[in-house]
């Protein structure tokens, strides 16, 4: 019997079955494209008609080309196709009445990835549930894939060698009890051109080409990390997990160089942005982003991780620019059901996702497909199982990632559209090009197959390793048109318009399973408010030494200090106001009442986030997101050295500001503050107020690191 998880065939809602009467599966592999046509036929024996829903094996990877059913001598197309699961999707049949059969016929479509010189194909054991019955299978391997060493460790399956391939097929005595697994060895430094016509554009055709790409000159070779550190800390994390993971990091980001970029996020009901730009990893912020992973929340609240996902997106760069090509790495316990926003927003800034799931929920969610889709990795986290070597593996494959510049030109055929290219790739990767081109008429066979010559080429952007050119490939010609339509389905997938997407599938006849009763079958979290990401604190620059100030340019209130601790206004980002003033802590403590003086907005805003976050550091996060304080960044940075991290020399400016500046802190601010600073000597804190006190003194001009 199948040991299959979940359910798949023919069944009623009140879990009646009908019989399965026959199976046959047709698999064929032309270059690394494959191709699976599945025809299973069922009987209602239960006595009763029955209402019918058929469930069927298709993970989110493959393109549904055709679902067809066979009742009484008509063929039906179902007119909804809704998908259950990572690897499972269903559609209505209506009545199937008693004694009644029905045959369900469907293709399917996938692009296959090369590991090292090797392909895995593995066949799931629910594409023939519940033996025993007639089955047929086989699989038609053909050149030049089928030379290499085609073997399964799974079954016993007989090998036909022929002049196009291989056939192989399933003994009779032999049922498909688990998953039928299929290796070919030896497939290292080829390439596999296929093409195939295009059934809405008589005259054109689809040609793709593939290969395993190498970039990495060494085991040294390495490309500096641009990341993003993603943590969940929401209630969804085990508190347990969450603290190994602190752990973990501590260990692996003491190993970044200075010629990494790094930011620091985390999520639970909001995005905390502890780092919230992409900087340089020099020694000073090294120790900041280390001390950050050490001590976090570990409950931030319900989980908001498309939210969070999004706002990491957004962190721009030390000079405030919008970064793209860089590597979000995210630990996370949540669940993902929702692939397609996500995949369209990592796409269009050119972010790449690495994923370590916590917990089988997230595990059995879409992380995985996501983090491929956008040319990362995941990895899932067993229980048991340490966390380093994981999140080691992860920051690895980042390092493995290349710019690259990449081509296709194909022989014999005017070229009318190539596919998006991929700007970056990791050293390995399958790389898949495919264009849309006329072939010329001189170049034809015998039978008036097109005969075409396919070169694809790469190159590393830094030009550290030569271009590779793989030889001219002859395209292997395919009459069914199906090459096209799963082309125009993955390019569908990077459609920014749903509406577009939408043509593009109806113009090839694409299925699209819809994934809306999965989402409202997924666990819910706990109820939370809709989250905005938090803003971005804005830079404030030093400005050139002028004989006479300037007046300030008026500006809109930080904060609203409205009783009930009505929340922090943002800044709009898009019209952000700098002030014309030489940026210093003396200039701003000269005229405290000045529009647009961060420093009262500072102490008000903190006054705001101490009543909603109970740690100091939380609220002081959520402060600075929000108050441009990039002129003390310098004198921060200059403290703590002697107050041992950042985080005390902003308690110290805060309580300094509240006792010598008549700018007053609440209870329950000043409480927190007084909680950071508990374990600081008097000398320390004497020594940190003469070095405030000198640095307010308007002799001295202090310009922002």
């Amino acid at each position: 019997m199948n040991n299959t998880p979940e359910f798949f065939g023919l069944r009623s809602p009140d879990g009646r079955e009908a019989q399965l009467l026959s199976v046959q599966v047709h698999g064929e592999l032309l270059g690394l494209m494959l191709r699976l046509t599945v025809r299973q036929t069922w009987r209602n024996v239960s006595g009763a008609p029955m209402a019918a829903r058929f469930s069927f094996p298709q993970t989110w990877n493959q393109c549904l080309l055709s679902l067809q059913a066979l009742r009484n001598g008509e063929t039906l197309t179902p007119g909804r196709i809704e998908r259950d699961s990572r690897q499972r999707c269903s559609t209505a049949l209506g009545i199937l009445h008693t004694g009644e059969q029905v045959t369900m016929v469907w293709q399917i479509g996938q692009l296959m990835q090369l590991q090292g010189g090797s392909l895995r194909v593995q066949l799931p054991a629910a594409l023939a549930p519940r033996t025993p019955y007639p089955l047929k299978l086989d699989l038609e391997i053909h050149d030049p894939v089928a030379q290499g060493t085609v073997s399964s460790p799974s079954h016993e399956l007989h090998r036909v060698r022929h002049a196009k391939g291989t056939t192989l097929t399933l003994r009779p005595q032999h049922a498909l009890d688990k998953d039928l697994v299929l290796t070919v060895h030896g497939l290292r430094d080829m390439g596999f051109a296929v093409a195939s016509p295009s059934p809405v554009e008589p005259g054109t055709c689809t040609v793709l080409v593939s290969s395993h790409t190498r970039l990495r000159q060494g085991a040294s070779d390495q490309s500096p990390l641009r990341m993003k550190l993603l943590v969940d800390s929401s209630s969804a994390m085990p508190a347990e997990r969450l603290g190994q993971i602190h752990t973990a990091l501590d260990r692996l980001l003491a190993r970044l160089t200075p010629d990494d970029q790094l930011s620091f996020t985390r999520f639970g009901e909001q995005a905390v942005h502890d780092l919230p730009r992409m900087q340089v990893c020099t020694e000073a912020y090294q120790r900041r982003v280390r001390a950050l992973a050490r001590h976090t929340d570990t409950d931030l609240g319900a989980p908001q991780v498309e939210a969070a996902l999004q706002a990491t997106l957004e962190i721009p760069d030390e000079d405030e620019e919008a970064v793209s090509a860089a590597a979000i790495l995210l630990v996370t316990a949540s669940p993902l059901w929702a692939i397609d926003a996500p995949l369209r927003s990592l796409r269009a800034t050119q972010h790449t996702l690495h994923v370590l799931t916590v917990g089988h929920e997230a595990a059995h969610s879409f992380w995985q497909e996501l983090a491929e889709a956008s040319g990362g990795a995941c990895e899932a986290l067993a229980p048991g199982q340490h966390v380093e070597p994981h999140l080691a593996r992860l920051i690895e494959q980042i390092r493995a990632q290349f710019p690259v510049q990449t081509d296709l030109r194909i022989q014999g055929a005017e070229v009318l559209d190539l596919t998006e290219r991929p700007t970056r790739l990791c050293d390995g990767d399958t790389l898949h090009l495919w264009a849309h081109v006329r072939p010329l008429n001189e170049h034809r066979d015998l039978v008036g197959c097109p005969e075409l010559q396919a070169t694809l080429q790469w190159q590393r952007d830094d030009l550290r390793s030569p271009p590779v050119a793989l030889t001219p490939l002859p395209v292997l010609w395919d009459e069914t048109g199906d090459l096209a339509r799963l082309c125009a389905a993955r390019d569908a997938r990077h459609r920014q318009d749903d509406a577009a997407r939408q043509a593009l599938l109806d113009k090839h006849r694409l299925l699209w399973p819809d994934a809306s009763r999965l989402m409202a079958q997924a666990p819910a979290a706990k109820p939370a408010a809709p989250v905005s990401p938090l803003p971005m604190r804005p830079k404030v620059l030093p400005r050139a030494h002028v004989a006479a100030a300037t007046a300030p340019t008026a500006r809109p209130a930080v904060l609203a200090a409205a009783p009930g601790n009505s929340p922090v206004t943002p800044f709009a980002r898009p019209s952000r106001p700098q002030p014309h003033r030489q940026a210093s802590l003396a200039t701003w403590l000269e005229d405290k009442a000045a529009s647009g003086n961060p420093l009262p907005a500072l102490i008000q805003g903190f006054n705001v986030h101490a009543e909603t976050h109970g740690h100091f550091r939380a609220a002081l996060s959520a402060t600075l997101h929000q108050v441009p304080t990039r002129f003390l960044d310098g004198l921060v940075l200059q403290l703590s050295r002697q107050a041992g991290s950042p985080g005390r020399v902003w308690a110290l400016l805060l309580f300094w500001l509240h006792a010598e500046h008549d700018m007053p802190l609440r209870a329950q601010a000043l409480s927190l503050v007084e909680q950071e600073l508990a374990h600081m000597s008097v000398t320390l804190r004497t020594e940190a107020h003469t070095a405030l006190a000198a640095a307010a003194s308007p002799l001295t001009t202090r310009h922002a690191a």
